[in-house]
Parts: structure tokens; sequence; C-alpha cells
């Protein structure tokens, strides 16, 4: 993880990222993908839900909550899930088999 004061805009809206983050994993081009949280796109988004979440826990102050702190993870895990999603990416607890 790298801190940065300078994201980058939002890729869907121009706008300014709340939190940007690179994953280990690459799209079907070959490219890395970006997890964008955007105030104006994720917010109240259906299909975002865990993005909007994630924005409501951080404007409520919960990031300043150490009491808060696994309320945290599990809100940046679901982010990220939901992110990768987007690219066909899916968490699973173990490998699939072999067919």
């Amino acid at each position: 993880m790298e801190r940065s004061e300078a994201l980058p805009p939002c890729s869907r809206c121009g706008g300014r990222l709340m939190m940007s983050a690179i994953a280990p994993q690459k799209d079907a081009q070959g490219q890395p993908i970006h997890l964008e949280l955007c105030p104006s796109c994720d917010t109240g988004n259906v299909e975002r839900p865990a993005a909007g979440l994630l924005l409501q826990f951080l404007g409520d102050g919960g990031a300043h909550d150490e009491k808060r702190i696994r309320e945290a993870a599990h809100l940046m895990m679901e982010w990220t899930k939901e992110g990768m999603a987007v690219h066909g990416w899916y968490l699973a607890d173990s490998p699939p088999a072999d067919t």
C-alpha cells in the first residue's frame, strides 16, 4: 500500500477520488486494475453498494475510531471484492478444482 496526496481523477466522471488502489491482478487487456472510490459516482450507486457503504463509513468519521477497525476492514474488503468483480475477478476461499 502506498499513500499519496495526489490521486488521479476518477476515470468515470473526472472528479476527485477519495481513494484509489491498484489491484495485484490485471484486466483482460493485461492492464493493471484500478479500484476507485469516488464520492460523486459511488454515493447511492445501486450497482456498487459496498462503495457507498465505505463512503458513508468514512464520512461518518469511522476511519478515526480505533474501536471500528473490524468494521473498516470488512468494508474495505467488500469494496475491493466489488471492484474486482467488475473485471471478472472473484475471491474464493480455495482455488476451483481442475476439470
